[in-house]
């Protein structure tokens, strides 16, 4: 999950041929996402703020479930409670960019201390789907930490958004997607797949579901900005 808070120009996403317009100056918040996004904007330079959480870290601040957000892109104030609405504004007003991170930093640690709901089982899932690249057996994880499938099904649907079989398909490819963000080609990173996929046909098709496009249309035709930075960065 993401906030994306829009400097300078406007974002259009589209999912699904619908189209949604984050406008310039405006704060939005973003779910985690298992379906493609295409971002685009005009031809002018663009300036935002992305403020990434951990996949089962935006939960604990805004105590909001997260399969309420999940493949949406929400208002900003959609998540605050009555007393933080003055939030956006405050930001607004700051004139840096560092006044405003800072502003932004106080009030999610403290909205953290206040909830008291980060989860360790929750924590301890995600980490080991992350360190293992997306590859361990959710079984493995029902053997780990002694809870059955079922349950840790609800807490990934309430600090997550879905399933952790979901969040393990999303690390797989993040593994492919993040080599080539920083450059590496189709051919050098197809060598790899067969770590992380059964076969080919395995591969493309969910590099397809993730992307919309197939391995080599998306590494020949897709120029991806905002993914490289958000990647990179």
């Amino acid at each position: 999950p993401k906030i994306i808070i829009n400097i300078e120009n406007s974002v259009i996403s589209s999912v699904d041929e619908k189209l949604q317009k984050s406008k310039e100056h405006e704060f939005y918040f973003t779910g985690n996402r298992d379906v493609p996004v295409q971002l685009s904007t005009s031809e002018i330079k663009t300036c935002f703020i992305g403020i990434e959480f951990y996949p089962n870290g935006a939960y604990p601040i805004f105590g909001i479930p997260m399969y309420e957000t999940t493949n949406s892109l929400l208002p900003f104030n959609a998540l605050l409670k009555r007393e933080e609405k003055d939030l956006t504004e405050r930001l607004i007003n700051k004139e840096s960019l560092k006044d405003k991170i800072d502003l932004i930093q106080e009030r999610f640690l403290s909205s953290l201390r206040k909830n008291q709901l980060q989860n360790p089982l929750a924590a301890f899932c995600v980490n080991i789907l992350k360190n293992s690249h997306g590859l361990i057996e959710i079984s493995e994880l029902e053997r780990k930490t002694g809870y059955s499938k079922r349950y840790i099904e609800i807490l990934f649907k309430n600090h997550v958004g879905f399933s952790p079989k979901a969040l393990a398909d999303i690390f797989r490819f993040q593994e492919f997607y993040s080599g080539w963000a920083r450059g590496k080609s189709y051919d050098e990173l197809k060598n790899r797949m067969n770590n992380f996929y059964f076969d080919q046909a395995h591969f493309i098709k969910e590099f397809k579901k993730m992307t919309g496009y197939s391995p080599r249309q998306y590494t020949k035709f897709v120029a991806n900005e905002f993914g490289k930075q958000l990647t990179l960065h």
